[in-house]
């Protein structure tokens, strides 16, 4: 046999369904496994058939049902199937399908003892759905929190960093301050090293051309003024070595002399310059005084 269009086939099942649970004694259609698993179905959403009915036709537009229903105890299962053959013939006559063959299949008999599966498939179905719709929430729940703590926890993060960065920003800065006003010191300080060198150099040097201009004096056979000598000799750098007013000039002092008085004016400075780097520097180390004495040391004269 083969099966006739879908929508008639739904139509058929539908009517021979009716018909045959409208019968006194039929319990239910279907046998119980077939019942208990259609309760399930509906119960998860599932689509579900008519249970216990099934319809075919053949090429000659002949057709066929087979119902399967329970018997209720105490109905004779003969009578019970002979009234359901012909409820169901006469329902699906009027579809115009041609001879009608009705096919009834006893699968058990419900007593007043028996418990219905249907119902404990039904029962069994709301508690696993009710058991479900509690882990959901749970679920729900426990995702809701974990998300306003990993929310807390960024919101604590970000703060946190917010504060660092501010605090390395006002460090940066106060670090960029003092490291401004310590530059501006030693440019100031290195200034002033470098104005009192210059200075003690000029002195040196001119203290030294008036010494050779006497001496030049000398040895042309000219006797220079006392003053302007007195006043000469108390230009020079050293104390040690002035003259009082008055008193003669010894003609000992030559050219090469002078040459030493302005190196050695020049060493001093260079020292002096030295020792202002190695304070502004602010440790212990003194490698700019050091290098700068080891070349003096160095461009001396062996004796």
């Amino acid at each position: 046999m083969t099966s006739i269009d879908t929508p008639t086939l739904d139509a058929a099942a539908e009517l021979a369904s009716t018909a045959a649970g409208a019968v006194d004694g039929v319990h239910a259609l279907g046998s119980l496994i077939g019942r208990a698993s259609d309760a399930v179905r509906e119960r998860v959403g599932l689509a579900s058939t008519v249970p216990g009915v099934k319809i075919d036709t053949d090429r000659a537009d002949s057709v066929t049902a087979t119902i399967s229903l329970v018997v209720d105890y105490p109905h004779k299962l003969r009578e019970v199937s002979g009234a359901v053959r012909s409820a169901v013939r006469t329902a699906l006559e009027p579809l115009g399908r041609g001879r009608v063959d009705v096919d009834v299949i006893v699968t058990g008999v419900f007593g007043p003892f028996d418990r219905d599966v249907v119902v404990e498939a039904e029962e069994k179905a709301d508690a696993v759905a009710a058991r479900a719709r509690e882990t959901a929430a749970t679920v729900r729940e426990r995702t809701d929190a974990a998300v306003t703590r990993a929310s807390e926890v960024v919101d604590d993060a970000r703060a946190r960093a917010s504060a660092a960065t501010d605090s390395a920003v006002a460090a940066s800065k106060d670090i960029a301050a003092s490291a401004a006003e310590t530059v501006d010191a030693a440019v100031a300080k290195t200034k002033d090293v470098a104005a009192g060198a210059a200075a003690a150099v000029d002195e040196t040097v001119k203290a030294a051309r008036e010494r050779v201009a006497v001496d030049d004096a000398r040895a042309e056979g000219v006797e220079p003024d006392h003053a302007v000598v007195d006043a000469r000799a108390a230009a020079a750098p050293s104390a040690a070595s002035a003259k009082p007013a008055g008193a003669p000039v010894e003609p000992a002092t030559d050219r090469a002399d002078v040459s030493d008085l302005v190196a050695e004016a020049l060493e001093d400075a260079a020292i002096d310059i030295a020792i202002a780097a190695d304070e502004v520097r602010g440790d212990d180390r003194t490698s700019a005084t050091d290098e700068v004495q080891s070349v003096v040391e160095d461009e001396k004269p062996r004796p």
